[in-house]
């Protein structure tokens, strides 16, 4: 009898594993770094975001993401800021006037490892570490009347390092990091290290059901994002203004098929610890656009 059953629960593993397979990569994290992706699997992420800060102070991005799956435990990850724009507000009373940098931003090249793995029936759990590093493919000197931290490009090198976690089900699936991002000095500046946090859920609301052919999704999703980043520093010395905690809530809808996804999610400030002559934010919102593509090249 023992013997059927295990035989019978290992048949609905494999029913169901085409499932969790193809659910991770239907709901997308908006932080790259801890989005599952199968193995052959080429994902394609576009992520437009626009921020308003107060004191005139907005910015608008949009991030390319490449991710590849190597293998069932190797993944890679390209991050690129084809575009960015900072507008702000500088001078008093008549003398008061917008600049706007943009231009080119930053690159970073990140490998994933699963290192621990735990599979069910219809569910997957996943611990995966990545080291990238950045690289100054940006514009920093965009506009030389704006701040170096205005810039699109940042200039200097750095390495972004985490600890990721995934979790997929039928009905709803999670992910977390939680990492470090270091950054070298360049031309006198030195921009503040920080220590980052994000977590997220997706909950499928539509259809009630995964039985039968299911062409799309809808999610609801809900994430965190902290951060923690040490003031820059321009000749040794402590740029003033810089250096903040801000912790951020996100709720959002995605409109997920197999090969493309759509969403929109918004960015609220739930709490912020900045400098008093500092800009703080007000809130941003972004869409995501996901497009899957298979390949047999894997290992």
């Amino acid at each position: 009898m023992r013997h059927q059953l295990r035989r019978l629960a290992g048949l609905a593993a494999l029913l169901v594993m085409p499932l969790w397979l193809a659910s991770p990569a239907r709901a997308q994290l908006t932080f790259p770094g801890a989005s599952p992706v199968s193995s052959g699997n080429f994902i394609i992420r576009a992520q437009p975001l626009f921020t308003q800060g107060t004191g005139g102070v907005s910015s608008f991005s949009d991030k390319s993401v490449l991710i590849y799956g190597a293998s069932p435990n190797l993944a890679f990850i390209v991050q690129n800021t084809s575009f960015a724009a900072t507008t702000v507000r500088l001078g008093t009373g008549a003398q008061a006037h917008s600049e706007t940098a943009s231009g080119f931003g930053d690159t970073v090249l990140e490998g994933r490892y699963t290192v621990y793995q735990q599979d069910g029936i219809g569910s997957t759990f996943r611990i995966a570490p990545y080291v990238g590093l950045v690289m100054p493919t940006g514009m920093d000197n965009a506009n030389p009347v704006m701040s170096r931290a205005a810039q699109p490009g940042t200039g200097t090198w750095g390495t972004r390092d985490a600890v990721t976690m995934s979790v997929q089900t039928l009905t709803w699936n999670g992910g977390a990091e939680a990492g470090y991002q270091t950054n070298a000095p360049g031309a006198g500046y030195r921009f503040g290290n920080t220590f980052y946090a994000d977590v997220g859920a997706h909950y499928l609301l539509w259809p009630h059901s995964l039985e039968g052919d299911v062409p799309a999704e809808l999610y609801g999703s809900l994430e965190a994002n902290f951060t923690s980043t040490a003031p820059n520093r321009a000749g040794g010395a402590k740029v003033p203004g810089s250096g903040a905690q801000l912790l951020l809530i996100d709720p959002g809808i995605i409109y997920t098929r197999s090969r493309y996804s759509v969403s929109f999610t918004g960015f609220l400030p739930a709490w912020e610890h900045a400098a008093t002559n500092a800009s703080r934010y007000v809130y941003g919102a972004e869409v995501l656009l996901r497009l899957s593509l298979f390949t047999q090249y894997h290992l």
